[in-house]
C-alpha cells in the first residue's frame, strides 16, 4: 500500500475567497463579542493569578 502525501500547503478557492472577505469588510457586532469572549477565556487559562469577581453574580441571592 502506497502512502500518497497530501499537499499540506493547497488553499482552496473557497478559503482564499473568505480570507480577502474578512480582509476587506469590518467585523460584525457578534464577531467582536466572540472575539472578546475567546480572548476572555484564553486570558483566564492562561494567567494563573487572574481573578474573577463572583460577587456581582451571587449578590442579593
Amino acid at each position: 500500500m502506497k502512502h500518497h502525501d497530501l499537499d499540506k500547503a493547497y488553499v482552496s478557492p473557497y478559503d482564499k475567497f473568505l480570507f480577502e472577505y474578512d480582509a476587506t469588510h469590518p467585523k460584525t457586532a457578534s464577531q467582536i463579542k466572540e472575539i472578546e469572549k475567546h480572548q476572555k477565556i484564553a486570558k483566564m487559562r492562561d494567567d494563573k493569578e487572574y481573578k474573577t469577581d463572583e460577587s456581582e453574580i451571587w449578590e442579593g441571592f
